[in-house]
């Protein structure tokens, strides 16, 4: 079996696996719901668009897509949307495959999803993969189930960087910082969040690294230390400390 990118010659296939799971997935939530969720998140536009915009995998055997899934990478925290298995393709090891490739895709950032309250075999499931519950979310419609929305721990360190610039040298502080952040995909490190201070001379940096030798490699990169000796005093002061929750 291959877990692999989805394509757009994929689309026809993917919709496939989402018409002949979701009845039998949903059939507790009743057929309003499982038309309403065909036509809306599994037609050839929906797909392509989730295409387009997230991680999109599809597990296959030969030519055969059995499993598709995908997460969303643009938020604070990562969302997984879809994890679905043909019934033929269940209990061979496909949804985990998809579920841990999907997850590594997140660079060790918390992963949140969601199922139908209901679902007692996706809450299995999910328990089975670390995932924990976050919460409740009322169903969109009446008589329809609710959502439970549930996550897993983020892996790696996590870092909370205050950075003040030096005075009258703000924006040179600022481009200093854009350079350096730029760096720290090859480090192993994802900026999670970036907040400017209201006055504009600080900055707070919420940055996650997959280890301890990336943030060591990260801090005596070259290009770091050339930028931060290019700018000499005018460069911003950082304090920074190692979090576990915000």
């Amino acid at each position: 079996m291959e877990i692999r990118e989805a394509r757009l010659d994929d689309v026809a296939a993917i919709i496939a696996v989402g018409h002949e799971t979701w009845p039998a997935t949903y059939a507790f939530a009743g057929q309003d719901y499982i038309a309403h969720g065909l036509a809306t998140w599994w037609s050839p536009e929906a797909i392509t668009r989730s295409l387009e915009a997230t991680v999109s995998l599809v597990a296959a055997e030969g030519d055969e897509v059995v499993g598709v899934g995908n997460v969303d990478l643009r938020g604070p925290v990562p969302i997984l949307w879809k994890l679905y298995v043909r019934p033929s393709a269940q209990g061979t090891g496909a949804g985990s495959a998809l579920l841990s490739a999907l997850v590594e895709r997140a660079g060790g950032r918390p992963v949140r999803l969601s199922y139908l309250a209901g679902n007692d075999r996706a809450a299995a499931f999910y328990a089975r993969h670390g995932f924990a519950h976050h919460h409740d979310q009322d169903a969109d419609q009446p008589g329809w189930p609710g959502e439970v929305w549930l996550e897993r721990p983020g892996t790696g360190v996590l870092l909370a960087a205050l950075v003040e610039f030096v005075d009258d040298h703000a924006e040179t502080g600022q481009r200093y910082e854009d350079a350096v952040l730029a760096l720290l995909g090859r480090h192993g490190g994802t900026l999670e969040r970036r907040t400017r201070g209201t006055d504009g001379t600080t900055e707070v940096h919420l940055i996650r690294f997959t280890s301890r030798a990336g943030i060591e490699s990260f801090m005596v990169d070259p290009e770091r230390l050339a930028h931060r000796e290019a700018i000499g005093e005018a460069a911003p002061t950082t304090r920074v400390i190692e979090v576990r929750d915000l």
